[in-house]
């Protein structure tokens, strides 16, 4: 196939002023440390993993969360202890939350048929006398785990929307706690034996498409063996099958509408579920919104749309921060992004040795792709690790190369047997979801090369990791049972809906955002002047006190609003703390400790 006629190398769009603009500062700067959750979480990541989506701690086929859900303080909970029922039982679990698991039908048209049992977690509203409901939170994925994340960040959560609402996380069908699981090896060690087989090549059309064919057929073929089947959990994990679930859950819990925050994928669900049921609506974010027809179409080219633009805020940001503040300041953003290039090729023709890390690694042109796209989802905490990885190869300093590689590739230990409890093992959450919910399309090398074509236009340098969804759904083989082929739009719901989108996101760019606010009748659109993946990639007070307006009273932002942040990446914050509220300071530092937990919604 030709180059593609624009690459990420030679742009002509970049200018000094392509990202957003930036914000006079006033008061003292801070540059951000990454608290030990956000260190944990990319150190963990799985770098040579298939699919990573919707909290930096997310894996390979749970595209969202990985093991660091084992690091995590906090007591130790046994979700298989306790009994299932078909009314949601309250047991008091970790600390102050309350868990139960709830029977619901596998197939909803079968109720008397074999069940799943669905995993729940709650924080208690702050003042139960003013309770008003319990909020879902969903973190994306597909395939994420609520209840890991409510465990994570449900307080910040609470914290935002105010005390009169009980946080609520649940793990989706065959995912996390939530029971029968969705499979597809005997072990993590056997899954994590298979991952370390993966190509150190970037996805090209020259030579490496039909091994990475032959590596969705070989997972495709396994987990139609495991989870397909009449009643294999595979053809019952569906987007509407989980938007069905919510609704019955929350008329358990004696809420007639739902309450809901969808991160990412979690936006495709809540697309999802107020098209299904619009007068069910009570209040309804969507955040970080992927638009649920191209999802449902399996397209996965839309996405991209923005993420270069994050891309190039790496290097104005830096520029913008200077010397003291950016390791690898330069004189102008262009020259900073000079320099990244020149990195990615020298590391791509000659990859580079790191031979006293532990273990021992080879730095490859794969690897540094995989963490500057990693970085776009959450530019506070990820920008200053590539600038420090690029400082490292730019001097060959191997000691700093040393301290990094933890961060680069995750040490492989050797377990023979896998000792965590397997509500934390990870599962084929994604490829079940995803590609069940999505239209057939077998593959054809002519209609893939176009495809690809397409998305290297948009995005050159992302292109090779964002092009293995198309192609793992063209293998997959376990067909859901139930997908939704009605319209993913509502001329009316019960409680408009509020769409909130960072300007550039790296992964669910803007226009779908104002695509799907179109589809959906007297919904609103909040839009955060931030690079990143959510609204939660940068703290915003603005953003965060819509978010509680709209929960607390249903009141909905004026057409045309956005909201500032109070941190940029290597800049630091851009307000005087002491100049601020008590109450302004209490949900800065929760908005703090979202942001150092993004969902991940891609292939990393």
């Amino acid at each position: 196939m030709d180059s593609p006629d624009r690459t990420w190398e030679d742009r002509k769009g970049f200018t000094e002023g392509h990202t957003m603009p930036l914000t006079a500062h006033s008061g003292p700067l801070r540059t951000r440390r990454p608290k030990a959750k956000a260190l944990i979480a990319v150190v963990t990541v799985l770098a040579i993993a298939s699919f990573q989506l919707t909290v930096w701690p997310w894996s390979s086929s749970t595209p969202e969360y990985s093991s660091v859900r084992s690091f995590v303080d906090e007591p130790e909970f046994d979700w298989y202890a306790l009994e299932p029922s078909k009314e949601i039982q309250w047991t008091s679990c970790y600390s102050g939350h309350k868990c139960a698991r709830l029977l619901l039908p596998l197939d909803y048209d079968v109720p008397d048929g074999p069940t799943t049992a669905i995993a729940l977690r709650l924080i208690p509203a702050a003042d139960e006398h003013k309770r008003k409901g319990a909020i879902f939170i969903n973190p994306g994925g597909p395939g994420g785990s609520g209840t890991y994340f409510v465990g994570l960040d449900g307080q910040n959560i609470s914290r935002i929307v105010g005390d009169s609402f009980d946080i609520l996380g649940f793990d989706p069908r065959g995912v996390g706690a939530s029971t029968p699981v969705a499979s597809c090896f005997e072990t993590n060690s056997q899954r994590a034996l298979w991952q370390l087989q993966d190509d150190q090549r970037l996805l090209n059309l020259t030579n490496s498409v039909e091994l990475r064919r032959a590596r969705d057929r070989m997972l495709a073929e396994r987990c139609e063996e495991k989870i397909g089947g009449e009643w294999g959990i595979g053809r019952f994990m569906s987007t509407p099958n989980v938007a069905r679930d919510m609704l019955e859950i929350s008329q358990k819990l004696g809420q007639d509408k739902l309450l809901y925050w969808g991160f990412s994928y979690g936006s495709v669900l809540g697309q999802y579920f107020s098209a299904m049921y619009p007068d069910k609506v009570g209040r309804v974010i969507i955040d970080g919104v992927y638009d649920a027809l191209n999802y449902r179409a399996a397209l996965w080219n839309t996405n991209l749309v923005d993420i270069d633009a994050v891309i190039d805020s790496f290097f104005q940001f830096c520029h913008e921060a200077g010397p003291d503040r950016c390791t690898v300041y330069d004189s102008t953003p262009s020259k900073i992004r000079e320099r990244y290039m020149d990195v990615l090729r020298r590391v791509e023709q000659e990859p580079l040795p790191v031979p006293l890390a532990e273990p021992p690694l080879v730095l490859t042109h794969k690897m540094l792709v995989n963490q500057m796209f990693r970085a776009s989802y959450n530019p506070l905490t990820g920008f200053s690790f590539v600038a420090e990885t690029m400082r490292a190869i730019e001097t060959n300093n191997q000691t700093a190369l040393v301290a990094l590689a933890p961060r680069l590739v995750p040490p492989t230990e050797c377990k023979c047997a896998d000792a965590s409890a397997p509500w934390f093992a990870d599962v084929e959450g994604f490829t079940a979801i995803a590609c069940g919910d999505g239209d057939d399309h077998p593959y054809d090398p002519e209609t893939y090369a176009e495809y690809f074509k397409g998305l290297s236009q948009t995005s050159s340098l992302i292109a090779p990791l964002w092009g293995v969804y198309y192609l793992a759904c063209a293998e997959w083989k376990v067909r859901a049972k139930w997908r939704w082929t009605g319209p993913l739009a509502a001329t009316n719901t019960s409680h408009p809906l509020l769409v909130l989108s960072p300007r550039y996101d790296p992964v669910c760019p803007l226009a779908d955002a104002k695509a799907v606010h179109e589809r959906f009748g007297g919904s609103a659109l909040l839009v955060q002047n931030s690079n990143g993946h959510c609204s939660l990639s940068a703290p915003s007070l603005c953003t965060a006190k819509h978010v509680r307006a709209y929960f607390e009273d249903g009141t909905l932002p004026d057409p045309g609003t956005a909201c500032e942040v109070e941190e940029l990446p290597f800049i630091g914050r851009t307000k005087d703390v002491a100049a601020m509220s008590t109450e302004d300071v209490r949900l800065l530092e929760a908005l703090e400790g979202l942001s150092a937990v993004v969902p991940m919604f891609g292939p990393v």
